[in-house]
């Protein structure tokens, strides 16, 4: 059997809950409130303890989305079943939404505190699962769930504002930078500094913009400093293998064709390489995350320091590379960019 790390008393009074008074009923309004009332009934009798599966938190993550559709006034969307055509929610049912919802908001965050880990020995790096069983669902509980992630918390080297991710959520193309810096995180979005002008220009030369590539970044909370204002510093390994866990849940959900590391320590991280290889090392090898291409070239940042176009023009034909990796077009033209005149 499959050993769990043990939950509170609250997660596993809503799994019982759920399967004695729910099986096999449809998921409807009336029937959350059976589950309101029987957890009540549970804690005056002084129930602490009850078994949990992950059957049941999946079907509770599904209740907390809708639970959130009802609150706002939304109607009941189109992955959870009503009773009959769906209709406006009624004061009664967004009432129940609402007490539902604190329940399970309260489930969530136990959850973002119970990391699981790739190998139970004392270096093991804790793995960031937020769950869901849709896309949509895994995508609102990533965020959520992230800026309370207890490892990366526990760390007390970075930032609190998050700098999540930006493009199409189903980009060919994924494109990963190191971390925030004070530009990123006054504007919550990567590359919005002078970098992230460079990265544009790249963007267009190669037929793209930022809505038709998702765009993030490998920790994605500026490191910290003391006394820190507008300077930066770059991630540490402990922020980078953390970051990595992390990013490996967004590399599932978006699902590209191809990766593009930004810089040297965006490559380490995404391909958990050694701390102390230069980005030379990298370079015209056959790398993959799990079975995606990755291409490692310079950080936007680098063009801002040199103007040779030698170095310009090995990082565009690192850019043709993933174009073609990711199965998207290339033009002579675009092939002829930074050549030499003559």
């Amino acid at each position: 059997m499959e050993k769990r790390s043990p939950r509170l008393g609250k997660v596993k009074w809503v799994v019982d809950c759920f399967r004695e008074v729910c099986y096999g009923l449809r998921v409807i309004a009336d029937a959350r409130q059976l589950v309101i009332d029987r957890l009540r009934a549970l804690q005056e009798q002084g129930t602490a303890m009850l078994p949990v599966d992950e059957e049941a938190r999946l079907v509770l993550r599904r209740w907390m989305v809708e639970a959130k559709r009802l609150k706002m006034g939304l109607p009941p969307s189109a992955q959870v079943e009503v009773a009959g055509n769906a209709a406006e929610p009624s004061g009664e049912q967004a009432a129940v939404a609402s007490s539902l919802l604190r329940v399970l908001e309260e489930v969530e965050q136990e959850e973002a505190g119970n990391a699981e880990l790739d190998d139970p020995t004392a270096h093991a790096v804790p793995r960031f699962r937020p769950g869901g069983s849709t896309d949509e669902e895994r995508w609102m509980l990533f965020r959520r769930l992230l800026p309370r992630w207890t490892p990366m918390l526990n760390l007390g080297s970075l930032r609190e504002i998050p700098v999540f991710g930006q493009g199409d959520v189903r980009a060919s193309l994924m494109f990963v930078g190191d971390a925030p810096n004070y530009f990123d995180e006054q504007a919550k979005m990567p590359f919005a500094g002078e970098a992230g002008k460079k990265l544009d220009g790249i963007l267009a030369a190669m037929g793209l913009a930022r809505d038709s590539i998702y765009l993030t970044e490998l920790v994605k909370f500026r490191p910290a400093l003391p006394r820190q204002t507008t300077n930066n510093r770059p991630p540490n390994e402990k922020e980078m293998a953390l970051g990595a866990s992390v990013l490996d849940v967004e590399i599932e959900l978006v699902r590209p064709r191809a990766i593009v590391a930004l810089g040297v320590i965006a490559a380490r991280g995404l391909l958990r390489a050694e701390s102390d290889l230069p980005l030379s090392a990298f370079r015209g090898l056959p790398l993959f995350h799990g079975d995606i291409p990755v291409v490692v070239t310079h950080h936007p940042s680098y063009l801002l320091r040199t103007s040779d176009m030698g170095e310009r023009r090995k990082l565009w034909e690192d850019m043709l590379q993933a174009m073609e990796l990711a199965g998207l077009p290339v033009s002579e033209k675009q092939r002829s960019f930074f050549l030499p005149k003559g």
